[in-house]
């Protein structure tokens, strides 16, 4: 067994359990549950704000592109169970506090609501079990928290 597939979660101690992408989207939670059809839409549905937003505002169809493209590709891959689309969440939740410290915006809550929702979301898709197996192909072993084998 690898170091990687011995070592447990950073809280818990629970150690993860490896498995291929087939296995994890053949799993009955290996499919999407009403939280992540939620967020799928969350992030559709930012990508058309950000849409209608630019072309309201003046802009070009290339600028409304480009504004909205990211939240609507992470939408995508998260709702095709891809497992980049965490990265991509990643990223959005760093642009969106970046967004924020720097003061995007004219003082509206608009942009402290998304980073909000953003680093909720981040924290569900990295930490939760369903996401773990779908996006990281890996489950937790809680047999071994109830044998007490952990550290």
């Amino acid at each position: 067994m690898s170091d990687k597939q011995q070592r447990g979660d950073f809280y818990t101690g629970i150690p993860w359990v490896y498995v291929t992408g087939d296995q994890a989207r053949n799993h009955p939670k290996g499919h999407l549950n009403l939280i992540l059809w939620a967020v799928v839409a969350y992030f559709l549905g930012i990508a058309a704000l950000k849409f209608g937003w630019v072309i309201s505002a003046g802009g070009g169809i290339g600028i409304a592109l480009l504004n909205s493209i990211w939240p609507f590709l992470t939408g995508l891959g998260l709702a095709f169970r891809v497992p980049w689309a965490v990265i991509m969440a990643s990223v959005a939740a760093g642009l969106t506090v970046w967004a924020l410290l720097r003061g995007f915006g004219d003082g509206s809550l608009g942009p402290l609501a998304e980073t909000i929702a953003n680093v909720g979301i981040l924290f569900y898709l990295i930490d939760g079990d369903r996401p773990n197996l779908i996006y990281r192909h890996r489950y937790r072993k809680y047999s071994v928290e109830k044998e007490g084998v952990t550290d």
